[in-house]
């Protein structure tokens, strides 16, 4: 389904891709929101011997919704015109709004979705943030934040050369981008233990490597009759799998073929592998 969007023309791919996106994106919500623990009560009876942690609870929810406000203003302001006026004309309103709502229906619901999960686990303690499924959370939003600090920043470099961000959009954007990048780190450096050596990027590129090579489910099985298969491990690979390969796509391509499989131009289509990447680590964490 996937390289069939690819290969489809611009006119008929952005709205298939939006209807994925609408279904996909809250399913994944739901998803994550169900995998974390179901706090109010575990946090109470915990409370005792694994604190909470109610900065850090706060500060996940504020970073939530900066992201979310950040790329909303960013996304309304690339896409509500063209900068080519030519192009503009043509493309009218109707084109305008549905990219937009383009832009929104992934990323959206997705921050919501890692942010209500890592503040769930900070109102556990440290030893819920501590679990191998929230130190990949936090860095996968980690890096989606840092790349989209820098494509709000410098949006030449990721955008064909255009610059539409005003320097207040920029400052505010990259700010929000760049607190929820620099929380998450903080968080990860405080739950993990540097290697020997004293340095912590061993430790990544041994937990890259390792997440590689494990990216295939384990006790995987073709009778769609067991219970391997019915528990969504083998589909949640595979969407991690291609996730992980739309994150790339559009940084080592040229244009037009890096605006798949985001479909929003020249504008976001790189900076839009943030949010496709932090898709493929939630399916990985899942799976």
């Amino acid at each position: 389904f996937f390289f069939s969007l690819s290969t489809m023309s611009h006119r008929h791919q952005s709205p298939l891709f939006l209807l994925l996106s609408v279904l996909v994106a809250p399913g994944c919500a739901f998803q994550v929101l169900r995998a974390a623990p179901a706090l109010p009560r575990a946090a109470a009876l915990l409370s005792a011997s694994k604190p909470a942690l109610p900065a850090v609870t706060k500060a996940y929810t504020l970073s939530g919704l900066a992201t979310g406000a950040a790329w909303t203003a960013c996304s309304c302001v690339a896409l509500s015109s063209h900068p080519n006026a030519a192009i503009d004309a043509v493309c009218g309103l109707r084109h305008n709004l549905l990219t937009i709502a383009q832009a929104y229906a992934l990323p959206l619901p997705l921050i919501w979705a890692v942010a209500s999960a890592l503040r769930s686990a900070a109102a556990a303690g440290w030893d819920r943030l501590s679990s191998a499924t929230y130190r990949r959370l936090n860095l996968a939003l980690f890096t989606s934040s840092a790349w989209l600090c820098a494509a709000a920043v410098c949006m030449p470099a990721f955008a064909y050369g255009y610059d539409m961000y005003p320097a207040a959009l920029k400052a505010a954007a990259g700010a929000a981008h760049g607190l929820t990048a620099l929380l998450c780190a903080g968080v990860w450096v405080r739950t993990v233990e540097p290697t020997r050596s004293g340095h912590y990027m061993p430790r990544l590129v041994r937990g890259l490597a390792g997440s590689l090579a494990t990216l295939a489910p384990k006790s995987a099985s073709d009778d769609p009759e067991a219970a391997s298969s019915r528990d969504g491990r083998s589909e949640l690979a595979l969407c991690a799998a291609l996730f992980a390969w739309f994150a790339v796509l559009p940084v080592v391509s040229p244009f037009p073929m890096a605006t798949v499989p985001a479909i929003l131009g020249k504008r976001m289509s790189r900076a839009y592998s943030a949010w496709t990447w932090l898709a493929a680590c939630v399916c990985y964490v899942l799976k």
